[in-house]
């Protein structure tokens, strides 16, 4: 079912609105707003799945609302008598464009662009999900991680453990320096060191190294190293962890 949002100022026109979604029988009208503010506050509660949004309203103007709301899963069709607002319209990511008094055909249109477009993205979003819940069991069964999810503003990335030269401890937290630049794992060093797969070795209290990134090593004194990684960072083993190191030198 997908579900929609009208936002006039007039009621006849939200009416008319109304009137044409009632014989589709996959769309619910969920709410219906007469300015924008009305219709911020309606989405904050609960995002639609289409906002039918006028353009000239009171106070805040169709775009406006349109602005505050493009990062929501809403996809906006604006209804407006003013042509002029057009290509404003699709800088705000509008899904489309309907010209009043516009007829039932070139609503019909308008309507089944805007459901095809919603199926399709939320098949994507299923299958997502389903791939992450996939990669989430397989790491489930598996006793170390095969990859590290960082959210850094807002996106999700994902690092497998073959792209980390090294992991450094940072604060409370792991700093993973990768191919390219470094990035921030919100879990400690030590908690970290037990599901890392064992290409992994702990050479310094604040260093792990991936074995498989060493581009030389050289003995220095005192059983410790130093370990040149393929990105050019030379760290200095610790005499701590000889043992380790010696038993990976020598298999």
């Amino acid at each position: 079912m997908i579900t929609a949002l009208i936002v006039d100022d007039e009621p006849h026109a939200r009416r008319y609105l109304k009137e044409l979604l009632k014989s589709e029988s996959e769309v619910m009208v969920i709410g219906e707003c007469k300015n924008g503010q009305e219709a911020l506050n309606f989405i904050k509660n609960k995002v639609p799945n289409i906002v039918f949004l006028d353009v000239q309203m009171p106070g805040m103007t169709g775009i406006e609302v349109a602005s505050k709301i493009k990062n929501t899963e809403a996809f906006v069709v604006f209804t407006t008598a003013y042509d002029q607002y057009a290509l404003k319209a699709f800088e705000v990511n509008a899904l489309d464009y309907l010209l009043k008094p516009f007829e039932e055909k070139r609503f019909q249109e308008v309507l089944q662009k805007a459901m095809l477009t919603i199926s399709r993205t939320q098949q994507a979003l299923f299958s997502d999900k389903f791939v992450q819940l996939y990669k989430d069991y397989n790491q489930s069964l598996s006793p170390h991680i095969t990859s590290f999810q960082i959210k850094d503003k807002g996106i999700v990335k994902e690092y497998k453990t073959s792209d980390v030269f090294c992991i450094e401890a940072s604060s409370v937290y792991a700093m993973l320096h990768l191919k390219e630049g470094t990035a921030l794992y919100r879990t400690a060093l030590n908690l970290l060191e037990e599901q890392l797969p064992t290409n992994f070795i702990r050479v310094h209290r604040t260093f792990i190294v991936n074995i498989d990134c060493i581009e030389s090593f050289k003995y220095l004194n005192n059983s410790t190293y130093s370990f040149t990684l393929k990105n050019g960072l030379v760290i200095i083993s610790s005499r701590s962890y000889k043992d380790a190191i010696a038993r990976i030198l020598s298999s």
